[in-house]
């Protein structure tokens, strides 16, 4: 057996002592030195990612506390977001019914969502709520999305709808074409000039000065200015959509034909040309052909078409 020795002396002593020990003992040594080296790096390390580890759980369930209040937060916004939907839902349904259109059908508006839940997926979500607090907000949003666009659509429908109603109601006579005084009305009535009785008035007559503007009662295209034995000059419009007004007993015609008027353009002056007995305007107004009576085509000041 090879053996080691060694001189051990205290420092400033003369005397010293000579050891003598295995060779493999101090192989032993060695590495046992190891071990304890080794060890002391594997509990440094076994420290140190305890507390990574316990600083990333602890950030990450902070974390998770911050995601899980903002989305009850999200949910919250979406429910006041899907009350906002409801309210214009019922001003919607108002609008409808005041232009006399079938208001939409509330089912289909709701657009009801469901079905079995996974086992997989319950599993997941009783583990993590969080989880399912997202799923649930997802379909929420899809569903107040579909929502919102189905309104979108609607409302532009109803836009149209009234931008077309508003047009023709810009060609439909709605205002008193002149200043005055209703002297004769609508129907059968004895003729102020010939005495006939029983005869067809087919207009209404407005006493004015000489001279008052007489203005068109809607837009439309001037198709005849013409001077005749029983209406004198006159201007007569065409509105379409089956309307033409006659403007009779001008003093002067300011319109041309072919001409596009608007409500209210100035197209002639009160006169008493024609068979009259004073200044007046005779006012007619015809519907695919036949003689309405215009005071049904007068509306207050306050409602008439600008």
């Amino acid at each position: 057996m090879n053996f080691v020795r060694t001189h051990i002396s205290l420092e400033g002593s003369p005397v010293s002592i000579q050891v003598s020990f295995p060779r493999f003992l101090l192989f032993f040594i060695g590495v046992l030195k190891k071990i304890v080296q080794l060890s002391l790096l594997i509990l440094v390390l076994n420290l140190f990612g305890t507390w990574t580890h316990k600083h990333f759980m602890e950030t990450a369930q902070e974390q998770k506390n911050r995601l899980y209040s903002r989305l009850q937060s999200l949910s919250v916004e979406m429910d006041s977001l899907d009350h906002k939907i409801s309210k214009s839902y019922r001003n919607e349904d108002r609008l409808y019914a005041k232009f006399g259109l079938a208001v939409p059908d509330t089912n289909m508006r709701e657009m009801g969502i469901g079905g079995p839940v996974l086992p997989d997926s319950a599993l997941v979500w009783s583990a993590t709520p969080i989880k399912k607090l997202k799923s649930s907000l997802t379909d929420r949003f899809h569903k107040i999305e579909t929502k919102i666009d189905r309104s979108h659509n609607s409302f532009l429908n109803l836009q149209l709808y009234v931008e077309q109603l508003y047009g023709s109601l810009q060609y439909t006579p709605s205002i008193m074409p002149t200043l005055g005084m209703l002297s004769s009305g609508f129907g059968l009535r004895t003729h102020p000039v010939t005495g006939e009785f029983g005869k067809m008035h087919q207009g209404i007559d407005i006493t004015a000065p000489r001279w008052t503007p007489i203005r068109a009662s809607a837009n439309g295209r001037v198709d005849m200015v013409s001077d005749s034995e029983t209406l004198g000059k006159y201007v007569s419009i065409d509105h379409g959509n089956g309307f033409v007004t006659r403007y009779g007993h001008m003093v002067k015609t300011f319109a041309k034909e072919g001409q596009m008027v608007t409500r209210f353009d100035v197209i002639g002056y009160v006169g008493n040309t024609g068979r009259t007995t004073g200044n007046h305007l005779h006012y007619e107004v015809w519907l695919n052909g036949l003689a309405m009576n215009p005071t049904y085509y007068i509306l207050p000041d306050q409602y008439s078409v600008e």
